[in-house]
């Protein structure tokens, strides 16, 4: 469904070492009107059947209301569980953006984004990618119809992160015809509710299985609901198996391959999830905005104080930056897609594949969306005052709600290690050109070949410069720190943090210029909002790669990597602070995020 024609399928992690603004990428002006239809339609769901209802489906008892479960059926009876469901299997077989597009749409509820997202998302996905024909039409089919609810159970009381430490155990039984299984799973979505989990154990005690299992089996039930700080209207649950028998034929994958469907899919879920709080976020800024210009402090609105407009600003940057960056995932996937054989017996490794090749960029989509829908929030009920911090307003119900994004699909700490510690691996494996990038930074410091400063009137000039700045103190700290620890880098991990920040700022700012330089005419906001984000991060980066040096190093040893981080950081002309009032002013006045349509 998307035209990936235009799009590039370049190696993931290569936007470090590429020129600022150096190929097309998709965005949402790229959308087709079938899939803006399909968008409309998905909007309208949420719009009529879920927001009306999101504090009733709250149950103060602890225990969320099986309305929930209604309205999933409903949600799937619309099609939109059907999307990457092969056609064969009676889906739509779309694409990867069409599938971020609907998990963005539907993720205006927190309550009912988990619950679809455990049930079409990573409870689907793993059948999809890995099972056989068979389970496909068994579970997948009927999954995406609503006929039956699904959920992943991954997670363990003694293991979240380090998921492969899992201690459910697989025996096979004499017969040879079921896996007896023994273990708890924690903290699964869906669980109290779902009539078929995704569940993973150790075969023998060491090789981790994916399996596919049924409610009604024998053994296997779950524990109470978990009374949670938010998504209340979601189910969570213990999974607790007791010489719980499935049958061999339910095996997911091959055995001892687990990880490969765990990580596989979480990577699906990352992005996808960094798309999910794209719409609470508008809609939280849309709903704390209204409240802003209504309410007055002083004889002036609040939204008319200086100190609101800078976070409005803020709000704004974030939100742009987050949809930029994440709808450029799904495009890469999709480029790299295009024109292979959805029935060929190699399309689930090719599409596997693919999914890979983007970790880095699905790491950084979580990590930035979740963090960045945070702040948002954190601002929009500072807004409310008081009223912000009871339940006659929204917004105390969202700040609830997303705070378990950080946790979800890998903690942001697990995925910001993952970032740098990918980038190297893969520099390491000639995969990503780091080095060739580092040599011609190297001459270019020892020539003073940098660029010219841009005017000040110059805004994307001015975005570009301080991208590919950006984009030099993060090369150039990496290369320091590489130096400074070698193969010890990895239990490093202070260092790694911090230059995974810097990693994210470059590929979110040089999604949003990408974006920029594509959109068709002259977008003043669009323009403004990515010269603040870009000029702005190379402000923060300036001082952090100096202290990495100094922590790296100390003394004398830090002082030729100090020089070349003063000859790269430079103070750009440009006066942020009438573009920053231009941004705000735009969003009062229209009420909300309008920098996109769709």
């Amino acid at each position: 469904m998307t035209d990936t024609a235009h799009a590039a399928a370049p190696a993931g992690g290569s936007f470090l070492i590429e020129p600022a603004g150096a190929h097309r990428i998709f965005s949402v002006e790229d959308l087709s009107e079938e899939q803006r239809a399909m968008a409309l339609e998905a909007g309208r769901f949420m719009e009529k059947n879920v927001v009306p209802k999101e504090r009733w489906l709250e149950s103060k008892e602890g225990k969320a209301s099986k309305d929930m479960v209604k309205l999933v059926k409903k949600a799937c009876d619309q099609g939109f569980a059907l999307v990457e469901v092969p056609e064969k299997f009676g889906g739509l077989g779309a694409d990867k953006v069409t599938s971020l597009l609907i998990a963005d749409k539907l993720g205006t509820s927190g309550d009912f984004c988990v619950t679809w997202g455990a049930h079409s998302g990573i409870g689907m996905a793993p059948i999809l990618y890995f099972g056989n024909d068979e389970q496909k039409q068994k579970f997948a089919s009927r999954i995406a119809a609503g006929e039956i609810i699904s959920c992943y159970a991954l997670s363990e009381p003694g293991s979240g992160s380090d998921a492969l430490a899992a201690r459910t155990v697989a025996k096979l039984n004499d017969e040879g015809t079921h896996y007896i299984l023994n273990g708890t799973k924690q903290w699964i979505t869906n669980a109290a509710w779902a009539d078929v989990g995704i569940v993973f154990a150790k075969v023998d005690g060491d090789k981790f299985t994916a399996f596919i299992v049924e409610r009604g089996t024998p053994g296997f039930s779950h524990g109470t609901e978990e009374h949670k700080l938010g998504l209340r209207g979601s189910s969570t649950c213990q999974l607790i198996l007791t010489d719980a028998p499935i049958p061999v034929e339910n095996v997911l994958g091959e055995v001892g391959k687990g990880h490969k469907v765990a990580f596989n899919t979480l990577n699906l879920g990352r992005y996808k999830l960094a798309g999910g709080v794209l719409s609470l976020g508008k809609r939280a800024f849309t709903e704390a905005l209204q409240y802003a210009k209504d309410r007055k402090q002083f004889s002036t609105r609040v939204a008319d104080f200086g100190g609101i407009r800078e976070q409005i600003t803020d709000s704004m940057v974030g939100l742009y930056l987050g949809e930029s960056l994440v709808y450029r995932v799904a495009g890469y996937i999709d480029a790299r897609l295009a024109g292979l054989d959805v029935n060929a017996p190699d399309y689930t490794e090719k599409t596997m594949a693919a999914i890979e090749e983007y970790a880095i960029e699905a790491s950084i989509a979580k990590v930035y969306g979740s963090e960045a829908l945070d702040r948002l929030l954190d601002r929009a009920l500072q807004w409310h005052g008081g009223y912000g911090f009871v339940e006659d307003y929204n917004v105390e119900k969202f700040v609830r709600d997303a705070r378990v994004n950080r946790i979800f699909e890998g903690t942001n700490e697990i995925n910001r290690i993952l970032v740098p510690g990918t980038l190297f691996k893969r520099s390491m494996q000639k995969r990503l050109g780091l080095f060739s990038a580092l040599a011609d930074l190297e001459k270019r410091l020892a020539t003073g070949d940098l660029g010219a400063l841009p005017a000040e009137d110059d805004v994307m000039g001015n975005a570009k410069t301080a991208l590919q700045r950006l984009k030099w103190l993060t090369m150039l700290i990496a290369q320091a720190a590489s130096t400074r620890f070698g193969m010890a880098l990895d239990g490093e991990q202070e260092t790694l943090m911090q230059l995974s920040n810097l990693l994210i700022d470059c590929y979110a700012v040089d999604s949003a210029v990408c974006r920029t330089l594509q959109r068709t005419g002259t977008d003043e906001i669009a323009q403004a909002v990515t010269a603040i984000a870009a000029v702005e991060a190379l402000d923060r980066a300036g001082p952090m790669a100096k202290r990495l040096l100094h922590n790296c190093f100390g003394g004398e040893a830090a002082a030729p990597w100090l020089e070349k981080v003063s000859k790269i950081n430079v103070d750009l002309p440009i006066a942020l602070l009438p573009l920053r009032r231009k941004v705000a002013a735009e969003a009062v006045e229209r009420g909300g995020y309008k920098l996109s349509a769709y």
